[in-house]
C-alpha cells in the first residue's frame, strides 16, 4: 500500500511535534537545574523541581507542553497501519501518564506518583524493545537499548536506594527512549515510502 503524499506529511509533523515537545522539556527542565542545581544529588529525580516556589512553573510547564504535544502528534498522524495506530495510542498513554505525573507530587502522593512513573517507563521499556527488535535494529538503536535498560534499571534501584544518581538516570532513560521512538519511526516511513 502506497503512502500519499499527505499521509506523509502528517506523519512528518508527527514526528516535528515530538522532537519539538522534547525539546522544550529538556530546556525547561535545565532552567530548573540552573535554578536549583541542588536537585542532581537529592535522588528524587525529575520530580524534585515540582516542590518548590522558584522551580514549579517551568517544571509544569515541561509536563504540560510534552503533554500537549504527544496528544497533537498522535491526533495528526495517520492511523492506516496497525503500527501507526499502535503508535497513536501509546503517544496518547504518555500524554496522561505524563499529566499523572505532574498532577500526582511525589510529596504529597508517593505511592501514586511512583505507580503512574514506573508506568510510563515500563511502557516506554516495552515499546522500545519491540521497535528494536522489529523495526529498525542498527547498532545505535541497540546501543540505546542496552543504555536505556542500564539507566532504567538505575531508576528503579534509586526508587528503593534512598541515595544515588536518580533524575541523571530518568534523563538518560528519556533520551534514549525517544531517540530509539523517533529513529525507528522515521525508518519505517521511510521504508514504507520507498
Amino acid at each position: 500500500m502506497a503512502i500519499t503524499y499527505n499521509e506523509s506529511m502528517e506523519n512528518k509533523k508527527s514526528i516535528q511535534y515530538i522532537q519539538i515537545g522534547l525539546f522544550c522539556f529538556f530546556v525547561l527542565l535545565m532552567i530548573c537545574v540552573i535554578i536549583r542545581p541542588e536537585g542532581l544529588g537529592a535522588n528524587n529525580g525529575i520530580s524534585y523541581y515540582g516542590t518548590f516556589a522558584n522551580t514549579i512553573v517551568p517544571y509544569s510547564l515541561a509536563f504540560l507542553i510534552e503533554s500537549i504535544v504527544m496528544w497533537r502528534a498522535s491526533s495528526i498522524m495517520d492511523k492506516n497501519t496497525k503500527f501507526d495506530r499502535n503508535i497513536s495510542y501509546a503517544l496518547k498513554a504518555f500524554a496522561i501518564l505524563f499529566v499523572g505525573i505532574l498532577i500526582t507530587p511525589h510529596t504529597v502522593l508517593g505511592w501514586e506518583h511512583k505507580i503512574i512513573g514506573t508506568t510510563l517507563f515500563g511502557i516506554q521499556f516495552i515499546m522500545c524493545i519491540a521497535f528494536v527488535l522489529y523495526i529498525y535494529s542498527d547498532l545505535l538503536n541497540v546501543v540505546l537499548l542496552a543504555l536505556l535498560f542500564i539507566s532504567g534499571l538505575l531508576s528503579l534501584m534509586y526508587l528503593i536506594v534512598p541515595i544515588g544518581f536518580m533524575i541523571q538516570a530518568q534523563v538518560i532513560f528519556q533520551i534514549s527512549v525517544w531517540l530509539i521512538f523517533i529513529r525507528s519511526f522515521i525508518h519505517s516511513h521511510s521504508r514504507l515510502e520507498a
